[in-house]
């Protein structure tokens, strides 16, 4: 007969009950790594590619375990980030279109305003402003090229008899007509200045003696037809000085201009009669 001690049974106790909980703290862990470990290891992933735009948002709501709430609420601060981004791109496009329209305008704005302080607003030509930035430019260009270059220089005579038989609406109207005329006969890359009053200028880059004297009697002879319009018994008409480049012992604006307007006075009737005394 076999004697079994008391201690035996105490030591087969001890054993089914250690292999009991070491089974259930292998459950245990089992169950952690499946419910939070995986879980957690695989939403970092996730939040990784995401955010390097490799995944989208939508796979976050294949988190499963204890983090399920925690990758929902990641999913939709993603959906705000979107939303937000978005409503800034769009903001800031809007502003960026303002910007650029209130910066077109104020360019436009500008150009008017630098066209107007450029340009004689009865005639439409320019002004004598934009003369003195004009001609030292042209006739630089034109000695450094060998071109010719031209100057007439215009005065209506008899105008102020059509202002005070007339008035000065007739007289507006006289010299905004040869505005017109003078734009109409010059070339491209001609410019016509209004010097003040009824005196004009007009200059043309590579014009010899003969083009210049051409396009004198042309405008002569349109204003002429012009002048038969008013009702005066002294009607307007135009005396010209020509001038060129090549007619200058020292070619410089000064000396051009001078030239000019030397000769339109010799040319005008009053001397002419007086010439004949």
């Amino acid at each position: 007969m076999v004697t079994i001690f008391p201690g035996y049974y105490l030591w087969l106790a001890g054993g089914l009950l250690g292999a009991g909980l070491a089974g259930l703290f292998l459950a245990l862990a089992l169950r952690h790594r499946r419910h939070w470990v995986t879980p957690a290891r695989r939403l970092a992933a996730l939040i990784r590619e995401i955010r390097a735009g490799e995944a989208p948002g939508e796979e976050l709501a294949d988190i499963r375990g204890g983090l399920e709430g925690v990758a929902d609420e990641i999913k939709s601060l993603i959906h705000e980030l979107r939303h937000q981004r978005q409503a800034n791109a769009e903001l800031t496009e809007e502003i960026r279109q303002r910007i650029a329209n209130r910066t077109h305008a104020l360019e436009r704005k500008l150009g008017s305003l630098r066209l107007q302080a450029f340009r004689d607003s009865l005639t439409g030509l320019h002004n004598r402003r934009m003369l003195d930035q004009f001609l030292p430019q042209a006739v630089r260009h034109c000695l450094a090229e060998s071109r010719p270059l031209a100057l007439l220089m215009i005065d209506v005579d008899n105008f102020k008899e059509l202002n005070d038989t007339l008035g000065h609406a007739a007289g507006d109207q006289l010299l905004r007509s040869l505005g017109q005329i003078i734009h109409s006969t010059i070339r491209d890359g001609d410019a016509a200045f209004r010097w003040g009053g009824d005196e004009f200028v007009i200059v043309l880059p590579g014009a010899n003696t003969a083009a210049a004297r051409a396009v004198a009697e042309r405008m002569q002879s349109l204003t002429g037809a012009l002048a038969g319009t008013f009702k005066v018994s002294k009607r307007p008409h135009l005396s010209i000085g020509t001038c060129t480049l090549a007619d200058l012992s020292d070619p410089t604006p000064e000396n051009l201009l001078g030239r000019a307007d030397e000769l339109l006075y010799a040319h005008k009737p009053s001397r002419k009669a007086l010439a004949a005394v």
